[in-house]
């Protein structure tokens, strides 16, 4: 087949970069054009050598008049712009790869799921963590039934950003309802802890101080309450000077060292397993008693296929009509839904009970 021709939305960004770069590197598609309307747009379109469009506007008129194809694009500009995007690409007919988070809030998610819907084009959502290979393999330790019935999870996401990481042009990063913590990081967090464990139904969750002075929370710690019975722990903070993060833990991220330490805890009645060193600990003996000797297995072979490949690939097919968004628009949402009952209690001290739609 001939490769799926892709557009990248904001190209020249930190995500986007990354997007454009897998692009060129991937044979199954085609960088057929990136969208963005700064200078350096131009400087990249000009170094990678691909027409460059200033708005979505012109490149779906590009596209319309038969000079550009488009089969999909990937939205990868700031946060608050995610659903215009995408309900403008919805209404063009063309399938779309939103960054996360999809949405800013749960009214314009559901707005860009339905235009999605109602124009009939694929909507997948950046959660691009599902791909990872370290997640993949928890994922079949979970589904072998090696841990049994799990009864609780512990997490971390905690490292220290620079101050220039907030500065124009991504001040939005510190911006009520588009910066903060909650809905730039721990949205990945909280999403795996969905895709490992099933839907979260009730949160309560308690803010950090604040070291910057910004009217965006830094650090926090929630617990979590699934529909399957499990309960969960989780920590969460960009102003610590910390390895314990998932960029860190599994070299997912080029631009941060790789330390390898362990950010999750799965504790079931058959075993236990830390992420991502994903050694299981469990008895053999028939008493299976705290007194007995733990055993442990070591963990499967790790695939070095970046997950940004991987997510690429599984667009294209999305695309094609070969496969189903791996992360729906509505996986997507109950993310953003259960998002903002965790800002809800920070801002009540109260528990607040997850919505499922």
């Amino acid at each position: 087949m001939s490769p799926t021709p892709i557009a990248v939305i904001g190209a020249p960004g930190l995500i986007g970069l990354r997007h454009t770069q897998h692009c060129l590197d991937e044979p199954t598609v085609e960088l057929s054009c990136i969208v963005d309307p700064t200078p350096k747009g131009v400087e990249l379109a000009e170094k990678i050598k691909v027409p460059l469009y200033t708005s979505v506007d012109d490149m779906l008129a590009a596209r319309k008049a038969g000079e550009v194809k488009v089969a999909g694009a990937i939205v990868a500009t700031p946060n608050a712009s995610h659903v215009p995007i995408g309900i403008q690409l919805a209404h063009a007919g063309v399938s779309a790869l939103v960054e996360k988070p999809m949405s800013t809030d749960i009214a314009s998610g559901r707005e860009l799921v339905a235009a999605a819907s109602e124009n009939f084009t694929k909507l997948l959502v950046g959660h691009h963590r599902r791909f990872n290979p370290y997640i993949v393999n928890t994922k079949k330790i979970l589904e072998s039934g090696a841990l049994g019935k799990v009864l609780a999870v512990q997490g971390q996401w905690s490292t220290l950003k620079p101050a220039d990481y907030f500065e124009a042009p991504t001040e939005w990063r510190k911006v009520p309802k588009t910066g903060g913590v909650v809905l730039i990081n721990l949205v990945h967090d909280i999403d795996l802890m969905r895709y490992l464990f099933g839907d979260i139904v009730r949160v309560y969750s308690e803010p950090g101080a604040s070291t910057r002075g910004h009217p965006v929370e830094e650090t926090g710690a929630c617990t979590l309450k699934f529909a399957s019975g499990a309960v969960g722990t989780f920590i969460f903070s960009d102003a610590t000077a910390s390895p314990y993060n998932f960029e860190s833990a599994t070299g997912e991220n080029p631009l941060m060292p790789k330390k390898s330490q362990n950010v999750y805890t799965i504790m079931g009645t058959g075993g236990s397993v830390s992420f991502p060193e994903l050694k299981t600990w469990h008895y053999n003996s028939p008493s299976q008693s705290w007194t007995d000797e733990l055993q442990v297995d070591e963990p499967a072979p790790v695939d070095p296929t970046p997950p940004f490949t991987v997510q690429l690939r599984h667009f294209a097919q999305v695309c094609e009509g070969q496969a189903e968004p791996n992360c729906s628009g509505l996986e997507a949402l109950k993310t953003i839904i259960t998002l903002e009952a965790i800002r809800e209690s920070m801002e009540t001290g109260l528990p607040v009970e997850v919505a499922q739609g």
